[in-house]
């Protein structure tokens, strides 16, 4: 376990480099300066050659980078090129409406998953099964944001059970009304990944529940429920697992999204305005806070399915599969 541990980390580092490259270059081949976002339309010579100083980007583009990465070596994400704030403190504050918004969703997500998945696996042929995979069909295939628009219509407009959209000035200082504005959204979310993992959930059960150990369960007395308990649960959760992470994840992704519909002042809004304004400290902080949550997210899935399952922990080929 621990030389795999040091082999995971290994790629992990590998992988997280490889995205800091990635964000780096890609910025770089749009068009238009990064100093564009200090100046106006009329601006001189002089003017712009101030800003592209002031902003590094007359520096060598390897310069810039190792700069930038000797930055984030101290935590430094940099400075907004239109508000002047910290990068850092700035998606810090961002992040406590988004990563509440991401794991409220993915729990009622998950919590709705597992039993929907076991009773769609479970009672396949009739019309609990039928009724679920339309379901499921449904979920899928809907766009995120047409739920988002549609359920502001519904349950903010019409109905008034909750609000429509806008997250309170107080912040977390108001609890009530900050959860009150993240119910709508979060209920969102959980339902197109509630679909997706409920799909996994359903495969992963099937394969356990025609399995040749559970049917010599059940050969030894025990009830189709007392046998998937004792011994099909563990099987079963370990690709679940993986596909949790990855539907986490995207979680995280679809809330950035979603935050628009619904007007909330998270990564969301924060990533699009600093596109609009061409602010690339702020476009490159928030891209790498995103890929080091999914990095590490799909980290330690890899490794609590090692200590879920002795078969991966005490594998001699040490994959990563």
């Amino acid at each position: 376990m621990l030389s795999y541990l040091i082999r995971r980390s290994a790629l992990l580092v590998g992988t997280g480099a490889a995205g800091l490259i990635l964000i780096f270059v890609l910025l770089r081949l749009l068009p238009g300066d990064p100093a564009n976002a200090l100046l106006s339309a009329t601006a001189t010579p002089a003017q712009i050659a101030a800003a592209r100083a002031q902003v590094g980007s007359d520096q060598p583009v390897l310069t810039q980078f190792t700069n930038w990465v000797g930055g984030l070596a101290h935590g430094d994400l940099g400075t907004s090129f239109t508000s002047g704030r910290d990068v850092a403190s700035e998606i810090s504050s961002r992040l406590t409406v988004t990563l509440p918004l991401t794991l409220i969703a993915f729990t009622f997500a998950l919590a709705a998953a597992i039993p929907l998945g076991y009773a769609a696996a479970r009672w396949r042929k009739g019309t609990i099964g039928a009724a679920i995979s339309a379901f499921l069909q449904i979920g899928i295939a809907i766009p995120v944001f047409w739920i988002a628009m549609m359920g502001a219509l519904v349950f903010g407009v019409h109905l008034k059970w909750v609000p429509a959209s806008g997250f309170p000035p107080e912040g977390w200082n108001s609890p009530l009304l900050a959860w009150t504005a993240l119910i709508l959204p979060a209920a969102t979310i959980a339902f197109v990944s509630c679909a997706s993992l409920t799909r996994y959930t359903r495969a992963a059960t099937l394969d356990v529940l025609q399995a040749d150990y559970l049917a010599q369960a059940r050969a030894l007395g025990q009830s189709k429920t007392q046998a998937m308990l004792t011994h099909g649960i563990r099987n079963a959760c370990v690709p679940v697992i993986s596909v949790a992470s990855i539907e986490l994840a995207t979680t995280f992704i679809g809330a950035v999204v979603v935050e628009q519909v619904f007007a909330l002042p998270g990564l969301g809004s924060m990533l699009t305005l600093a596109i609009t304004q061409h602010d690339f400290p702020s476009i490159q902080g928030v891209l790498v806070v995103s890929t080091a949550l999914v990095l590490l997210i799909g980290f330690a899935a890899d490794v609590l399915q090692r200590l879920i399952d002795p078969r991966l922990r005490n594998s001699l080929s040490g994959g990563y599969q």
